[in-house]
């Protein structure tokens, strides 16, 4: 049985690839393109109990694209769940900007993070002004001490200069 040629070796590697190969997965959207849902799941169940639907979704679909035929019924059926979650999570978030009430609470959760850093960044300012005052004594203590003891060099110092003169 001779060995296939190199050509044949790689355009039967293109052909498995190309019927690995899922597609573009761009459609599945991060938290990324969805801002702040982190925010708003903290003011709605509803759309946190939604959110890990479609997160549970998300990760039985990744593993079917990963193990099973793109075309096999169960993975249609995994994509519909996901469309059909991404869907309604994304209805959920036009419902809750334009309802007053949850961006009342989204501002209120807004403005808390927002003093919470301010309070970490101060408190991390604080400390480090507090280590460079700390080095800064410790410095000059070693000085100090460094130029108690050089005096008696110094003069030796100046003493063999002169005696070498």
């Amino acid at each position: 049985m001779p060995e296939p040629s190199l050509s044949e070796l790689m355009n039967s590697m293109i052909a498995r690839l190309e019927t690995t190969q899922t597609g573009v997965l761009d459609d599945i959207p991060e938290e990324r393109h969805w801002q702040m849902i982190g925010l708003y799941i903290q003011v709605d169940p509803l759309l946190a109990q939604l959110y890990k639907q479609y997160c549970d979704a998300k990760d039985r679909l990744g593993k079917l694209l990963a193990h099973a035929d793109p075309n096999d019924p169960l993975t249609e059926v995994a994509w519909d769940m996901h469309d059909s979650l991404r869907s309604a999570i994304e209805t959920r978030l036009i419902e809750l900007k334009d309802n007053s009430f949850a961006s009342q609470k989204i501002a209120t959760l807004r403005n808390d993070l927002a003093l919470a850093s301010a309070q970490e960044d101060r408190k991390a300012r604080e400390k480090e002004a507090a280590n460079s005052m700390d080095q800064l004594i410790a410095f000059m203590l070693w000085a100090s001490l460094v130029m108690k003891d050089s005096k008696h060099m110094i003069f030796d110092l100046r003493s063999d200069f002169c005696q070498a003169s």
